[in-house]
């Protein structure tokens, strides 16, 4: 097929073999144990502040006096509880002090960790400068997404772009800096995906697939719950150029008990993000870590040890360990033992945790983008 080269600029050559980080490329083997998938500042809130706005993102506004007050109040000890188990807190939703990221950060960094990739996109309010801050202050490189989240939380800002000037936009974050921040990204994404169908979500895929390719740097999807949508997604990025080498299907957990569905994932070169673990356990919980657990040592079995990625996804107050949850160390903590104890070798855990991720963030030699990138359906 006959490829029309867009005349937007691609990446310098100099940055292929190297990772982008928040304070500048670095050698990716400087990079030791890696969670590709969290955030240390974000938003959670919809844009619109309706029923109407909740359902758009799958959730239900809180209606009842009660559950207003608890929406509105700020989260104390007293309310933990409830907020743990999913009942709707608006302080929960929002990371914003630094403080508390440099602790919880540092605390990773205590049990061998050594890099963090946050992957707060438009929409859910990332903070570039305070990313930077929190690398400085802890001595973990830090690696920050960009592009887009679920249109709930983005709204019609991006009706009137062409796919081509919203990858310009994520090639300006990765070669120059996000905005006129001069901080720059290092991952594309996570890219909010809802439905693939949709035209919104077909645009933010598009201008991913056209900016990693001009750029070499790796997308990180935001997947959908269903089946379809899956293969939809996998099937438009395909569709679309996108070298599915290069992406991460996120927030696998809950179909850790689908083995079909997840050999979709890795037959097909993606790697398979395991990025929901140490979520506290409650009636809404779909697969606990254990069957998560037995899921990997099967992949691994079946030879995609390759493949896999490991991470938590902290996007709630709960999560972090100063509000009762497990933090950015629940991986090097308690996964990877639990994993070692069901049969893991030392070696595959090193694969997971510092190889994968490392080729994941490495930026590749750019490619062309077809003519037909971003205007591809599945």
């Amino acid at each position: 097929m006959a490829l029309a080269i867009t005349t937007s600029a691609y990446a310098s050559p100099s940055l292929v073999g190297k990772v982008i980080t928040v304070k500048g490329p670095i050698d990716p083997s400087a990079l030791g144990m890696t969670l590709p998938h969290e955030h240390l500042f974000m938003d959670f809130s919809p844009l619109v502040d309706t029923p109407e706005g909740w359902r758009e993102v799958g959730e239900e506004k809180p209606s009842t006096p009660e559950d207003i007050a608890f929406f509105n109040a700020p989260l104390t000890i007293e309310r933990l509880g409830d907020a743990t188990m999913g009942r709707e807190n608006r302080d929960n939703r929002v990371l914003n002090d630094e403080a508390t990221a440099i602790k919880e950060a540092t605390d990773y960094k205590w049990a061998g960790g050594g890099t963090i990739v946050d992957v707060t996109p438009t929409g859910i309010k990332p903070n570039p400068a305070g990313l930077k801050r929190v690398a400085e202050a802890t001595g973990l490189n830090i690696v920050m997404g960009s592009g887009w989240y679920e249109h709930g939380y983005v709204g019609n800002i991006l009706d009137n772009r062409t796919v081509t000037s919203m990858a310009d936009e994520i090639v300006h974050a990765i070669t120059v800096g996000t905005g006129d921040t001069g901080i720059r990204a290092g991952i594309i994404g996570e890219i909010g995906v809802k439905n693939p169908r949709r035209e919104y979500e077909k645009k933010i895929l598009g201008a991913a697939v056209n900016a990693s390719l001009r750029t070499g740097a790796a997308i990180s999807i935001h997947m959908a719950r269903g089946f379809h949508e899956q293969v939809d997604t996998l099937k438009f990025l395909k569709a679309a150029g996108a070298d599915l080498r290069r992406v991460a299907m996120g927030h696998s957990n809950p179909i850790a008990d689908n083995m079909p569905l997840m050999q979709t994932i890795v037959k097909q070169g993606a790697f398979i993000q395991f990025d929901l673990l140490g979520e506290a356990p409650h009636i809404l919980s779909e697969v606990p870590d254990h069957d998560v657990a037995v899921a990997i040592l099967e992949l691994i079995k079946q030879g995609y040890v390759s493949q896999i990625l490991l991470s938590q996804d902290v996007c709630l107050k709960t999560k972090l360990k100063a509000y009762g949850g497990s933090g950015y160390s629940y991986v090097a903590e308690q996964f990877i033992p639990y994993l070692k104890h069901l049969g893991a070798t030392d070696e595959q855990i090193t694969q997971m945790v510092v190889t994968n991720p490392r080729r994941l963030l490495t930026l590749v030699e750019p490619r062309p983008v077809p003519s037909s990138a971003g205007k591809s359906h599945p």
